[in-house]
């Protein structure tokens, strides 16, 4: 990040003018519009305070929102998510909107039975996919495979895919849990049929692009990922990965398990590069496997690098960071509370560092710093170290956890460096935005030396560990590459929240421009 300003014209006593600029390159944060973010890998590019004390561990809203084990979504200032309510006397699945800013509910839409009969989960049971919001429109895949447009702005139905009728799909145990992948204009699901049930449906009008391919559903939502410059969907199956064209549904690739699949997998697939990683629940008989696709002359092959079943997951996808995992594993039987976030080498298995007591919550990337939710409610920070683990930070999120009532079972979303968490009963929203960092008016100290004070924007008090990351730069000419301006090595001063760099040289150049920016 560049700190914002304008160009100032200032007089030195030699009376030659000196011009100085803090150049406008910052940043604008983004929106978490889909189930693991903006490209469906969990990682964010906003900024946020790593200093986690004091006023910013107090959520800026906490609602009370009981009976869901999906993530949020954020997007144009709202958030959205599913719970359960009756209506009409019926339990019923309910995608809410509640304001980003704070936490006041927008609105509320009914769209399908709250039904969840196959047990092993506690009272606060309730719907498991995440919405999306894509194209002018929230986009809902419900339980029992109803798929809903949305609108935005009042939560009425703009059109809506009863799957079952339409195509024959069939409820697998424990229900859907995909979220809807969208891109180019299309919904990618699994429709859960018996014959050709990959699907690409248009986010116009819900009608049917393609469909193409026989392959059972699980509880895994798709990714959309470019390897080796060709775009595709990828899937985890009943029968293994299976990789399509998102434009037709061709087949690209297809590789096998090796293990049976086995009532539940739950994790999405995550790309790196070209190694998908897939990860199932070790109380299943299932364990965690990397594949490496290659084409030659048009034809896609995919070979197993490696697996292992004593890094498992039940439903926690991991995110890859410079070649590593980093994310919530189980070992034996079912994971738990305890359950450990690990780093492991997605290229060989090798696990290079664990520490449990996260359990079967989520991991995102923020700014190259993970960011956790254990499932206790708790929002830890983490250095994204492949050598040890290293905790910059931690703090109660979520209040009052019970296993069978109030637990996290799903990952933070991130937006405009706020981060937002739910519980199984509890919504929150916490305000961890770097604000902008702005160059001060320069202060001539003598008739060649001179001194600029760097602040943020909005005139919060800068921490030092923000000013460990800060660099002051010059150059005298607009038209070079940052690579080509020189970093000053005077010291950096914090004082009372504020960044003082004195004994700045102003004799070489009649015309000189500075900038402050905290490179990634």
């Amino acid at each position: 990040m560049i700190a914002d300003g304008t160009f100032r014209n200032v007089p030195r006593a030699s009376g030659v003018w000196l011009l100085l600029s803090s150049l406008a390159f910052s940043c604008a944060g983004l929106d978490w519009p889909q189930f693991r973010g903006v490209n469906h890998d969990g990682i964010s590019t906003d900024r946020i305070v790593t200093n986690w004390t004091g006023a910013v561990t107090n959520p800026v809203w906490r609602i009370r929102l009981t009976n869901a084990l999906c993530s949020l979504v954020v997007s144009g200032g709202k958030v959205y998510t599913q719970t359960t309510r009756p209506v009409g006397g019926q339990p019923k699945e309910i995608c809410v909107a509640l304001s980003a800013t704070n936490g006041v509910e927008l609105w509320a839409a009914p769209l399908d039975d709250a039904s969840y009969p196959h047990g092993g989960v506690g009272y606060d049971d309730g719907p498991r996919s995440t919405p999306a919001v894509a194209d002018g429109g929230v986009f809902v895949l419900t339980s029992y495979l109803k798929l809903y447009r949305l609108d935005p702005a009042t939560g009425s139905v703009v059109w809506q895919k009863d799957l079952p009728s339409l195509y024959g799909a069939v409820v697998i145990p424990w229900q859907n849990a995909a979220s809807p992948l969208i891109g180019n204009g299309l919904i990618y699901l699994n429709a859960s049929t018996s014959s050709e049930s990959l699907m690409a449906l248009r986010t116009s009008d819900g009608s049917l692009a393609w469909r193409a391919q026989t392959a059972g559903l699980t509880h895994s939502t798709p990714v959309l990922a470019t390897i080796h410059g060709v775009p595709q969907v990828i899937f985890a199956t009943h029968q293994g990965v299976t990789s399509v064209n998102p434009t037709n549904g061709d087949l690209l690739w297809r590789a096998s398990y090796p293990f049976f699949y086995n009532t539940s997998l739950a994790p999405s697939p995550v790309v790196w590069q070209d190694i998908v990683f897939i990860a199932a629940a070790r109380a299943y008989a299932m364990g965690s496997v990397a594949y490496q696709a290659s084409v030659s002359n048009g034809v896609w092959t995919a070979s197993r690098l490696w697996w292992t079943n004593t890094i498992a997951a039940h439903w926690m996808t991991p995110i890859c960071h410079e070649g590593h995992l980093f994310g919530q594993f189980g070992i034996f039987g079912f994971d738990s509370p305890n359950s450990q976030l690990t780093c492991l080498d997605i290229r060989t298995g090798v696990v290079k560092w664990q520490t449990p007591g996260f359990g079967r919550a989520g991991t995102v990337l923020v700014n190259n710093q993970l960011v956790s939710l254990t499932e206790r409610g708790e929002l830890v920070l983490v250095k994204a170290d492949t050598n040890a683990y290293v905790e910059l930070g931690r703090f109660q999120a979520i209040l009052d956890y019970q296993p069978d009532s109030n637990k996290c079972w799903n990952g933070p979303a991130v937006s405009d460096g706020k981060i937002f968490v739910r519980s199984s009963s509890y919504v929150a929203g916490f305000d961890l935005s770097a604000p902008a960092l702005t160059l001060e008016p320069p202060e001539f100290v003598s008739a060649d030396t001179l001194a600029l004070t760097v602040a943020a924007a909005n005139g919060a008090p800068l921490t030092s560990n923000r000013v460990a990351g800060m660099e002051v730069l010059t150059g005298t000419n607009l038209m070079e590459s940052l690579s080509q301006w020189v970093k000053l090595t005077n010291d950096l001063i914090l004082t009372n929240g504020r960044v003082r760099v004195d004994n700045i040289d102003a004799s070489e150049h009649p015309r000189r421009y500075f900038i402050v920016r905290e490179p990634d």
